[in-house]
């Protein structure tokens, strides 16, 4: 059953240029309905946009099952890998005036944007491809790194063992082990592996060039200029929640994890297994559902004034045709459907979050948040489950907001 809660609808500016707000509503909050009695999900939140102006939003559920304080649209969630975008936009705006030229510039070695004098530790890796990488390899997901079931983000504890350092490894660490003790996977620009660490990287590079802490360089390139207040990087546990950000809730079917600070302790993973400042570019933001609209928008020109040159919104969609598996842009997912273009990203940490935002050349913008994602135990015999969750987010919301039944997936 939903929970009341605030609920938004813009009055439409004009008939010509703004959909039906009513009929926009109870649609949506139809298919909602469904999705949480469908899937064991406490909490929701969406907001959708039309031609850059906020058409609706609003909360579903409970943001605290036990308090029954209610998901609002002012309600912050862990985004996940959602995150990308942000760090990808982030990396456009700041080298916005050496583009394209930039996106071919080295990331390691003497004269890469990490160098190696300011960057002693990622000297002379253990892999020499290594010096290969370039600023495009690392935003397209082509950089070598992936290949295998290893992700080193979730790996702090023996990271830390390894470069001698306390737990949690911190996301310098992480990147030193990767370049100083791994091999890469493949050789640099050859094939498409999905990398968390390529945008821990991403982040360090923002912080050389802007000399400012990552998350402070892209609130003032990126979400100020776009009007957006509520976004930060996550807290890990439970007790360092920001104000107004949800309780997440693992499925009860997954068992405890062991720490990452080294302790030994155990517990839920969304409040034990992850350590938002070391994967802050990848997986660290939380946001509201509006505000992940107000950025798609802020990012393709929609808001005034634009965030990025037309120039750069082109370069942001371009992605390899040429190999298999890639629709991979600088940042996002990029898709045609029914002859519509569509950016697009997810974002999931296992078990406790669910999101998604959509971004489409007809004008609409939308972004979900739920505080649970519903990966049965073991997940690999649940597969089928975990893709019918995500086809009924990204396919069944786009086709109850635009009324077509056309819709879109995305890694």
């Amino acid at each position: 059953m939903l929970a009341t809660t605030s609920l938004l609808l813009t009055a439409p500016a004009s008939a010509a240029d703004t959909p039906d707000a009513a009929a926009l509503a109870a649609r949506v909050d139809a298919r909602m309905a469904q999705l949480l009695a469908q899937y064991p999900i406490p909490g929701a939140s969406i907001a959708i946009a039309y031609q850059g102006k906020l058409v609706y939003q609003r909360g579903y559920g409970m943001a605290v099952t036990e308090s029954n304080t209610p998901v609002t649209p002012a309600t912050r969630m862990r985004i996940g890998s959602v995150s990308k975008v942000v760090t990808a936009v982030a990396v456009l705006k700041l080298f916005e005036d050496e583009l394209p030229q930039a996106l071919d510039r080295k990331v390691f070695g003497p004269e890469g944007l990490l160098p190696d004098a300011a960057y002693p530790d990622l000297a002379q890796p253990l892999d020499q491809r290594v010096l290969r990488i370039t600023l495009r390899d690392l935003l397209q997901h082509t950089s070598g790194w992936g290949g295998g079931d290893y992700d080193p983000q979730y790996d702090l504890v023996n990271i830390a063992k390894a470069q001698k350092v306390s737990a949690p490894a911190s996301a310098r660490d992480v990147i030193a082990y990767m370049v100083k003790q791994r091999l890469l996977d493949a050789a640099p620009g050859t094939e498409f592996f999905y990398s968390n660490v390529a945008y821990n990287v991403l982040g360090r590079i923002i912080e050389h060039k802007s000399g400012k802490p990552y998350a402070q360089a892209v609130q003032e390139l990126v979400l100020q200029p776009a009007g957006i207040e509520d976004a930060r990087i996550a807290g890990d546990g439970r007790m360092q929640r920001a104000a107004n950000e949800t309780v997440y809730y693992d499925d009860p079917r997954w068992p405890a994890v062991p720490s990452q600070d080294g302790s030994g302790a155990s517990g839920p993973e969304s409040y034990v297994g992850l350590h938002f400042a070391s994967m802050d570019a990848t997986a660290g933001w939380i946001s509201t559902a509006a505000d992940l609209v107000r950025l798609a928008d802020a990012a393709q020109g929609r808001s005034v004034p634009a965030l990025l040159k037309p120039s750069t919104v082109a370069l942001m969609k371009q992605h390899k045709l040429a190999m298999t598996g890639n629709n991979y842009g600088l940042g996002w997912v990029v898709t045609r459907v029914g002859g519509v273009e569509i950016l697009s990203h997810s974002g999931a940490l296992t078990t406790g979050t669910y999101a998604y935002l959509q971004s489409r050349a007809d004008g609409w913008s939308w972004a979900v948040l739920f505080n649970r994602l519903p990966i049965p135990y073991p997940p690999e015999q649940g597969v089928g489950e975990l893709q019918a969750f995500q086809v009924a987010v990204q396919r069944g919301l786009m086709g109850a907001i635009i009324a077509t039944g056309d819709g879109e997936g995305g890694p």
